[in-house]
């Protein structure tokens, strides 16, 4: 990869890091967000079976999916972000 192929790189993924920090780290996402481990069941195994009922190999793998999604998200939440969208010359700096 090009050095300017690999800045342009780095810069997209500051742009999302940065996005999902604003998207979710407010109250308003930080609702959205226990709203979706709720509705989604993070706290419970993804391969579980049902009483009275045999194992579906597909619903666990659905299951599995909508969570690593929320995963996936919190993950991006971890990350050290810019405080705004200007990766140029940041004017704040939020790191966690």
């Amino acid at each position: 990869m090009t050095p300017d192929k690999e800045q342009e790189r780095s810069k997209n993924l500051t742009r999302n890091n940065t996005a999902y920090r604003r998207v979710f780290d407010g109250d308003d996402g930080k609702l959205v967000l226990d709203n979706l481990r709720a509705y989604f069941r993070m706290n419970r195994p993804a391969f579980e079976r049902s009483l009275g009922r045999p194992f579906d190999p597909i619903a666990a793998a659905v299951r599995d999916g909508q969570r690593e999604v929320l995963l996936f998200i919190e993950h991006k939440l971890s990350l050290p972000a810019v405080g705004d969208a200007d990766v140029e010359q940041p004017k704040t700096q939020v790191v966690r």
